[in-house]
């Protein structure tokens, strides 16, 4: 993935810089999509987030005195919104202005300074469905304002504040079945790993699944849940599935995994499935990783088959490397990207890519490995070589503070494999994607989901 999970994020400090692309504001030497980070005293941080002696925090948890951080939120200033809680700004062309943040009035409304999809409303920071509840003195109560059960808020099991009618619902059509013998032998190496994923649930002695709304740091609109609906087993096949919502919000029978930014009470039109190995240890210094996959069908939908390292031996992302075995745009339906990113904690990091054309991805199965060795990454579909990555080099951007003292350095450390389908972000560029409108695209997806027939990992004998 472009971005990953990161906690604290260290700015670039310097004069401003002007020659950036269009649409893109400079901080320090740093261009950057104004409606994803902020230049606070020269710092750039993610929107939300301030600067504190070249740190960046989160005002939730923290604030700075004499150039410290301090742990303690800081005290809310004292703030009176116009009427309608929007005001013209410079924004971009037909976007207002909600306290920091850009926004478009489609999409979003600014009630009591809170950013919230349109036809919501906010209490004491939360966004919610004034059909099914109303706020009393800062506190969610179940039921509308004009009535209804005035009992303290508590969601039922698995009902999220807001469901589409039925007949806002696509029908989905279910993946084709996977097909052959695909038990292949590689001289010289033993296999060390697999899940074929047969039976009825998720191994969870193998994957753990993530729960969270952030975004990945990159603006994408989905909030990752533990939910058989969206992580489930079938047919010997594991799916990672998407589904519109219209607004979802964690509640207490969803285990928030991630809270950056205070993002475990951000609200995401969609709901979606990610699973990772690294909390069962099972993580891999070289060797051969095989994964059979189909891949989801609809636009802005971005599956992944990645890897990250165990251990952020060198720093946090993205000094300490990412393997990115497979990418793809839910639009591009024949091309997958290859990538890897190193060079420094970010914003200091750089990535290298390369794009691969594939027979129809969302309509075959193909099988998305990397071969990694100490001199080298391969990375292959159907194992036929896509993309070599020589690592006999020094991997550092030359920007910032140098995290490595040789060559190979990130990619010489144990890597955890995750996979994951986000939609929306970064990853779409606007110009050639379009704007994402979560409504009307998710009527377009014909199989939101990222099938997976088996996953194995080769090693050495």
């Amino acid at each position: 993935m472009r971005f990953s999970n990161i906690l604290t994020f260290v700015g670039v400090i310097g004069t401003a810089f002007a020659a950036c692309p269009q649409g893109l504001s400079s901080c320090g030497q740093a261009c950057y999509p104004p409606n994803l980070y902020s230049c606070d005293k020269g710092t750039l941080c993610p929107i939300g987030m301030k600067s504190c002696n070249g740190a960046c925090y989160s005002p939730n948890e923290y604030h700075c005195e004499n150039g410290n951080l301090i742990y303690g939120a800081e005290p809310i200033p004292v703030y009176t919104p116009p009427s309608n809680s929007a005001v013209e700004s410079n924004c971009p062309g037909g976007q207002l202005s909600c306290g920091e943040s850009c926004y478009d009035p489609a999409i979003y409304s600014c009630d009591n300074n809170q950013l919230c999809p349109q036809g919501m409303k906010s209490c004491s920071g939360a966004c919610y469905n004034p059909k099914e509840y109303h706020c009393e003195s800062g506190g969610l109560v179940y039921g509308p304002s004009s009535g209804g059960n005035n009992a303290p808020y508590n969601p039922p099991v698995n009902n999220p504040p807001y469901n589409p009618p039925a007949t806002n619902t696509p029908s989905y059509s279910p993946p084709p079945s996977s097909t052959g013998n695909d038990t292949k032998n590689y001289d010289g190496f033993k296999l060390v790993f697999s899940d074929e994923f047969e039976g009825n649930s998720l191994d969870r002695g193998k994957w753990t699944p993530e729960v969270n709304c952030w975004g990945g740091g990159n603006a994408e609109k989905q909030c990752y849940v533990d939910h058989p609906e969206t992580i489930f087993v079938k047919d010997g096949q594991l799916h990672l599935k998407a589904i519109y919502k219209g607004a979802y919000q964690l509640n207490g029978n969803d285990k928030c995994t991630l809270d950056n930014e205070g993002s475990c009470s951000w609200t995401q039109p969609i709901i979606s499935g990610r699973v990772n190995s690294k909390l069962n240890n099972l993580s891999w210094k070289y060797g051969k990783v095989r994964v059979k996959a189909l891949l989801p069908s609809g636009p802005f939908l971005w599956p992944a088959i990645w890897m990250l390292p165990q251990d952020d031996v060198y720093g946090t992302w993205a000094a300490s490397g990412e393997i990115d075995i497979m990418e793809a745009r839910g639009q591009d339906p024949t091309i997958i990207s290859h990538a890897i990113h190193y060079g420094g904690q970010w914003p200091n990091n750089v990535y290298s890519d390369k794009l691969a054309t594939v027979s129809n991805a969302q309509e075959n199965w193909h099988v998305y490995g990397v071969d990694w060795t100490e001199d080298s990454l391969v990375f292959s579909i159907d194992d036929n070589p896509t993309y070599t990555v020589d690592l006999n080099r020094s991997f550092y951007s030359g920007k910032g503070e140098n995290p490595y003292t040789g060559p190979r350095q990130p990619f010489d450390q144990k890597f955890h494999l995750l996979f994951n389908v986000a939609v929306g972000g970064g990853f779409f560029d606007a110009g050639k994607y379009g704007e994402f409108n979560p409504a009307s695209h998710s009527q377009q997806w014909t199989r939101p989901e990222l099938a997976i027939d088996w996953v194995r990992v080769y090693q050495r004998t």
